[in-house]
């Protein structure tokens, strides 16, 4: 349902949309940040009020924009937006509790510094989640490796699929043969667990599926050194 409505209120170009409200939102968090860094603010004041409402909306924003992604980025972008909300409020929020305190039997003095330095910590680990999960939602092929395997789809792409009703039409007037006939009675018992096989029909391969007619010429691609039968499975993938 949100797929649906997001095709029909948004625009075609929405990711580019999406991109460029994140990183307008990144800039106004980094300004939010670094301004409540700079002066402290009570919590009770009614700025920091208006700056709480503004922090919420811009990361509800953020999170709209990789909503759709998938679990993966959606979780590690909650991650680090729950990051970010907390270094931008644990400053003023916890500015009650600076001075000496006391924990199972320990002391210790807690200083505004302190508080600014973890929230340091917690917007910068923040933002790199956030960015981790933009790059996965949108550009995941930065984090692959190099000379990955490709995906067997693109493997199978390259050969055209042998759409028996239209092609025969336009083939030479030579005999049809069951598909079966060209295989040895092992490769016969074991072809139920082809989805098709690759067939080398006038001078061109072709994927075919298990129970197709083909024409009398035609001679199944085999490995080179095997010389097995080379298909996709319904269950996998091998030869």
């Amino acid at each position: 349902m949100l797929y649906l409505m997001s095709d029909l209120f948004l625009p075609r170009d929405k990711d580019k949309l999406f991109l460029k409200c994140t990183i307008a939102c990144i800039a106004l968090l980094i300004g939010i940040h670094i301004y409540l860094s700079i002066i402290s603010f009570d919590s009770s004041s009614k700025m920091f009020g208006l700056l709480h409402i503004a922090i919420i909306l811009i990361l509800m924003v953020m999170f709209l924009a990789i909503l759709l992604k998938g679990i993966v980025p959606v979780a590690i972008s909650c991650l680090g937006l729950v990051l970010l909300y907390g270094s931008i409020l644990i400053p003023a929020a916890a500015s009650n509790s600076l001075g000496p305190f006391y924990y199972k039997a320990a002391i210790g003095n807690l200083h505004y510094e302190t508080l600014v330095r973890a929230a340091h910590g917690f917007f910068l680990l923040g933002l790199a989640m956030v960015v981790l999960a933009m790059v996965v939602a949108y550009k995941p092929s930065v984090l692959y490796t190099r000379n990955r395997p490709q995906p067997a789809e693109h493997l199978w792409a390259n050969y055209p699929k042998w759409e028996e009703n239209r092609q025969l039409a336009t083939t030479r007037t030579e005999a049809l043969i069951d598909l079966p006939n060209l295989l040895n009675d092992k490769e016969r018992y074991l072809l139920w667990r082809y989805e098709f096989i690759l067939v080398i029909i006038y001078g061109t391969t072709y994927k075919v599926p298990i129970y197709s007619f083909v024409p009398e010429s035609s001679s199944i691609l085999r490995e080179p050194k095997t010389h097995k039968i080379v298909g996709m499975s319904k269950y996998g993938y091998f030869v």
